[in-house]
């Protein structure tokens, strides 16, 4: 692992629909714009995540372009759940960021 600063995981779970996006979003956006040093590693644990519609989607890639634009570098901790896994795939999100099995390994490798 490198020298950089390694912020504590942001946690998702439960289903990223309409009505859970609505009410976590104003403090995810807050916890992912606290985050401005560059260099530094930022931590997406989406493994408890078990359903994501189009609104959770969009809230993480806004999370990748602002953590991007600042020069933070995303680890994701995958989903357990095979369904969210294949529904961030067919978004293109695996292009997008670097998804890991654990924090472990994404810490190792960030």
């Amino acid at each position: 692992m490198t020298d950089a600063t390694v912020f504590k995981p942001i946690k998702l779970s439960g289903r990223l629909d309409t009505t859970k996006v609505g009410e976590i979003e104003t403090r995810f956006y807050a916890e992912v714009g606290a985050i401005k040093t560059p260099g530094a590693v930022a931590l997406l644990d989406l493994k408890d995540v078990d359903f994501l519609s189009s609104l959770g989607i969009r809230l993480l890639v806004t999370a990748g372009k602002t953590l991007k634009q600042r020069q933070v570098k995303l680890g994701v901790i995958a989903p357990a759940s095979k369904d969210v896994m294949q529904a961030l795939e067919t978004s293109g999100l695996p292009e997008l960021f670097s998804f890991f099995d654990s924090e472990d390994a994404a810490r190792a490798a960030l």
